[in-house]
């Protein structure tokens, strides 16, 4: 995917209007709000993992898991979540990061991996912070460093934090609400954006048409994959997305044309070396059989061999004739080269037979 990505972002870069950068890199992108969420395709029975920016919305961490082989192991489960957060931490420092929909695959009524949410806030990174969202209508008995706020009816948020430096922890609520409705907009408007691009995948061929480009066979199948491209690409080319695959499309028209002409040259260049190779029979010099015009028209001696139609020529091989001191007539075409691979097979006589000199 990320070889994928940066292909494509060279090509688009290099035809954008606006002055970018030729090295499309992840690391550099520096974030201060990231949306993990997680969601359920009932198609394929999978869980996805996105983690993506607040404010830009581009995609950069995806993973998908089996849902039966979550839910029948809840260690595993949470496992899976900690092991996807900790490495978007490991990589961005000093950062807030919502968890939407925590446990949405288990079942509401399973207190035991809600009550356990809290050890998700325990992960290493001191100067980030996490807050987990779960549906939830009730407050989990759970440590007193950490704070339940009840976002809506059936939905709770759980993040930790440090009372004694806290002088007003109504107001700080309030500020936290005020914050995850900003964040529930922005989720809306990406889970649009998704469903848009995912819908374009199939439309665009997404898959054949980055494969042709980038010959990069092993790209992953999930429309939800794929749909990276069309969410990150555009933002970070500032191209429109139907602009983007206009592009793309003409530069593989370009690749065919281009491998065409390659291919007719290589062809022409092959049948170059054919005739020479054909040719090189008559460039002995001890014996440079060309042919001559005769005095008159004979039977060709291959014709007369092979049985078939046998047709007249008024050419003569001049060295053959000299050495066979016979007029070997033959077509100035295929013949004229069969005659010369195998001479005795086209004298009839015996005693020129004897006289006969094979050519390789």
């Amino acid at each position: 995917m990320e070889a994928a990505m940066i292909y494509l972002y060279q090509i688009l870069a290099s035809q954008s209007e606006v002055q970018l950068s030729q090295n499309y890199t992840q690391e550099t992108n520096k974030y201060s709000t990231i949306i993990v969420f997680e969601r359920y395709i009932s198609d394929t029975n999978t869980i996805f993992l996105y983690g993506y920016d607040s404010n830009s919305l581009i995609i950069f961490k995806q993973q998908h898991y089996n849902v039966d082989e979550l839910i029948t192991n809840l260690h595993q489960y949470q496992m899976k979540i900690k092991d996807f957060l900790s490495q978007i931490l490991a990589q961005n420092q000093e950062i807030c990061i919502h968890f939407i929909n925590y446990a949405s695959i288990i079942e509401s009524d399973n207190l035991q991996i809600k009550q356990e949410a809290y050890k998700l806030l325990e992960l290493p990174f001191p100067k980030s912070k996490i807050i987990v969202w779960m549906e939830h209508k009730k407050t989990l008995q759970i440590p007193n460093d950490y704070l339940q706020i009840q976002i809506s009816f059936n939905q709770l948020a759980l993040l930790k934090i440090q009372r004694n430096l806290i002088q007003n922890l109504e107001l700080y609520q309030q500020f936290t609400i005020e914050q995850i409705t900003q964040i529930q907009e922005n989720h809306k408007q990406f889970i649009d954006q998704l469903e848009i691009c995912e819908s374009q995948v199939e439309t665009f061929k997404l898959q054949s048409l980055i494969k042709d480009i980038t010959y990069i066979q092993d790209l992953p199948e999930q429309i939800q994959y794929l749909a990276q491209f069309l969410i990150n690409l555009p933002r970070f080319t500032c191209q429109e997305t139907v602009i983007m695959i206009a592009k793309l499309k003409l530069y593989k028209q370009n690749l065919i044309l281009k491998k065409t002409i390659n291919q007719q040259k290589l062809q022409i260049k092959e049948y170059i070396e054919v005739a020479k190779t054909d040719l090189s029979i008559f460039k002995d010099e001890k014996n440079c059989h060309f042919p001559k015009k005769g005095e008159n028209s004979q039977k060709c001696k291959v014709c007369q061999k092979n049985n078939r139609k046998v047709r007249k020529s008024s050419f003569v091989c001049d060295a053959c004739q000299k050495h066979y001191k016979i007029n070997v007539t033959l077509c100035t075409t295929k013949c004229f080269k069969l005659f010369h691979l195998n001479p005795e097979r086209y004298l009839h006589r015996k005693s020129r037979t004897k006289k006969a000199k094979i050519e390789e």
